[in-house]
């Protein structure tokens, strides 16, 4: 489905508006991630584009059980703009199931959308964006044991590398997994 620009910038001020600083920057940064992604995948970019908008939603409330959250918040405000119940159901599947793989389950991605979501995620973790944002979370571990908390941040940060489903994900993410490799390289 096309979904028209107005569209997309009404979207993309509604979910500006609810995150904090750090979490938009991170889904604005997915984006050209997951346009690309999308295209080698030959996934409905559309889907795509406002799935990565809504997939951190329910993080206003914390990072456990945000994918349900950020489901229900999709739902509610595609419903209520009149988006089609097909276009609105496979962007919900999307977002309910993007963290799925950190917990096992990356065989119930079943769309190449929803791989596509997942991947560029992973992808953009890599990046010095990501390095910033994993040191940020780790930043307790790394004031009470700097290598030990370092370890913990680099080690979610091959994880992410490790959990990309697809295989034009992995090509895109080495560049990333390489700086990574090297960055932490020369801390411990």
């Amino acid at each position: 489905m096309d979904i028209i620009r107005g569209q997309i910038e009404k979207i993309e001020k509604f979910v500006e508006a609810r995150l904090d600083s750090l979490t938009w920057q991170h889904t604005r940064g997915i984006r050209p991630i997951a346009k690309k992604l999308a295209g080698l995948e030959r996934a409905d970019k559309s889907i795509v584009d406002v799935a990565v908008l809504f997939h951190d939603l329910g993080k206003v409330k914390g990072d456990d059980g945000h994918a349900a959250r950020s489901a229900e918040a999709t739902r509610r405000y595609l419903e209520k703009e009149n988006f089609s119940r097909r276009f609105i159901e496979e962007i919900v599947y999307c977002v309910s199931v993007h963290d799925l793989p950190w917990q096992n389950q990356a065989n119930l991605l079943t769309t190449p959308e929803a791989k596509v979501l997942f991947d560029a995620d992973m992808i953009q973790q890599l990046s010095k964006f990501g390095v910033i944002r994993h040191i940020m979370y780790f930043q307790r571990d790394i004031a009470n044991n700097f290598a030990a908390g370092l370890i913990k941040a680099r080690d979610a940060l091959f994880k992410a590398y490790n959990l990309i489903i697809t295989e034009n994900g992995r090509q895109l993410a080495e560049p990333g997994y390489k700086f990574v490799k090297d960055f932490f390289k020369d801390l411990l």
